[in-house]
């Protein structure tokens, strides 16, 4: 029995935690449902631009001269060849004269100074060539004394020591001839004395006369000697003389072949600055420099006309009657080949491509919508007047070059518009916003959507909550292209997944 009624108590109790969660299901707003519909959708860029002409010319002069007269004004259309101005060219034509009347002078002092120069020349070459100049023969005549003077001093030392070598001197051989006879008279003397020693009968006085003939002899014998050394040493010192004799008559004779050759060489050296004289003097004649200076001047006076090089509508002329022609003279333009310079941020320059179709429209009123083709983007940002980047706080803008097609009178230079890129165009497709996309655990990306729709008696809708797998196509700043089985038209789709992932499989209600 007690266990009777506790498990009625717990039946009853789980019937009533039943009955509680069955009769109040959770609700979601009716402003997060979206409905699927097909559409043609498109993503864009707008940005500001200004109208220019492709290719404008700008004209310049290259002399810096008054202009005398102007032919044209703005929006006149010129063609390629028409003048345009003309500039005072009086102080020019008086150059031009004045260079004429410098080469005319310059020619005929030339011409004199070659006559003189080659005369010095050739009077070189011919005192060189026959040996007539008389610096040149002067020195050859030296040269040739010094010569004779030195083989006349190498025969005397020559004859002089071959006779001393030989003993053909007379004099030394005299000297010999006397010491030899001194000796043999020594001999005599000292015989005679040693007779007489041995001689009983010879008296004292004898024998003292025959040792003063042997001191007598001896004395000869050793003046003869000293004779003959002081003779033999005179040989040599005359020798001695005469090599140097030869000696000072070499030294002259070079020296004197040296002054020939240094002859010679100035000579030489004359001749080469007389030849470089007449090639200093052809060069002073040489007028090519003058002579381009005065084609160069020539020219300018064809420069003073100001043609059009080029065909087209003259938009600017920024000079006037009496003003030195400098800086831009002249813009020619054609207002049949327009762009536009747009200014494209850098969130969106990556974006856009090369080749890509714009749509310009000019803000001037009742103007046209043109279509145009992107022909360049900048590689860098604008730059400021030092060259630098300069943002300002701001995201920097790249300019991008848009080619306008089929311009017509309505669309001119220096207006500003609008060009719209189209980044991204699909027709007949289905989108949703980038907040009704959550991605799984699984990495994968789904939606919420709705289906098995009841309506009570109170007119109380109940939907259940399902998850789907989509495919993304293209996703867009805020809307994202896709592709899925439940993407049809007509389903309703929750718009912020994130909030309603959990209820993922659930019945709900929609509050409105």
């Amino acid at each position: 029995m007690k266990k009777t009624v506790w498990g009625t108590l717990a039946g009853m109790t789980a019937m009533l935690g039943l009955l509680t969660a069955c009769g109040k299901q959770e609700g979601i707003s009716e402003g997060s449902i979206s409905v699927l519909e097909a559409t043609t959708y498109t993503e864009s860029i707008e940005v500001d631009g200004t109208v220019e002409c492709a290719h404008p010319h700008f004209v310049y002069s290259s002399l810096t001269l008054p202009v005398t007269e102007i032919f044209v004004k703005e929006g006149d259309h010129v063609s390629a060849g028409d003048l345009l101005c003309v500039l005072d060219t009086r102080d020019m034509e008086d150059q031009i004269e004045l260079q004429q009347v410098a080469m005319d002078l310059t020619q005929r002092n030339a011409s004199t100074n070659v006559t003189a120069a080659r005369h010095r020349y050739n009077t070189y070459v011919e005192g060189i060539t026959n040996g007539t100049d008389a610096n040149l023969v002067k020195a050859m005549a030296a040269a040739e004394q010094a010569r004779e003077v030195c083989e006349s001093a190498q025969i005397r030392y020559a004859d002089y020591k071959e006779s001393i070598n030989l003993g053909m001197d007379p004099t030394l051989t005299a000297a010999d001839q006397a010491v030899k006879q001194a000796a043999t008279s020594i001999a005599q003397a000292q015989s005679l004395q040693y007779e007489m020693d041995d001689k009983e009968y010879v008296t004292d006085i004898q024998k003292e006369q025959a040792e003063d003939a042997v001191d007598s002899a001896n004395l000869a014998y050793v003046q003869a000697i000293q004779r003959r050394d002081n003779l033999l040493r005179q040989s040599d010192l005359q020798l001695a003389a005469y090599a140097k004799d030869v000696d000072d008559a070499m030294t002259n004779y070079l020296s004197a072949v040296a002054a020939y050759q240094a002859t010679v060489r100035e000579l030489d050296n004359a001749k080469q600055a007389s030849s470089d004289a007449v090639s200093q003097a052809l060069l002073s004649g040489d007028l090519s420099v003058e002579e381009l200076q005065l084609a160069q001047l020539e020219r300018k006076l064809l420069d003073a006309q100001i043609l059009s090089e080029y065909s087209g509508t003259v938009t600017a002329v920024n000079i006037e009657v009496g003003e030195n022609a400098t800086g831009v003279l002249f813009v020619i333009e054609d207002t049949d080949d327009l762009v536009m310079n747009a200014r494209v941020p850098e969130k969106d320059i990556n974006r856009i491509s090369d080749g890509m179709e714009v749509s310009v429209t000019p803000k001037a009123d009742e103007s046209d919508t043109y279509t145009g083709k992107i022909s360049r983007i900048a590689d860098a940002a604008a730059k400021n007047a030092s060259g630098q980047t300069d943002t300002s706080g701001e995201d920097a803008e790249y300019k991008v070059t848009i080619d306008i097609a089929d311009p017509n009178e309505k669309i001119r230079i220096g207006m500003n518009g609008d060009a719209e890129f189209v980044v991204y165009r699909q027709e007949n497709c289905f989108t949703l916003p980038n907040k009704a996309i959550y991605t799984g655990e699984d990495g994968k990306q789904y939606m919420l959507w709705l289906s098995g729709s009841t309506v009570d008696d109170k007119g109380v809708e109940s939907v259940t909550i399902q998850k789907s797998e989509v495919s993304v196509v293209y996703e867009g700043e805020s809307m994202t292209v896709v592709e899925g089985s439940a993407v049809a038209e007509g389903t309703r789709f929750l718009t912020d997944a994130a909030a309603y992932m959990d209820k993922a499989g659930t019945t709900v209600v929609i509050e409105k």
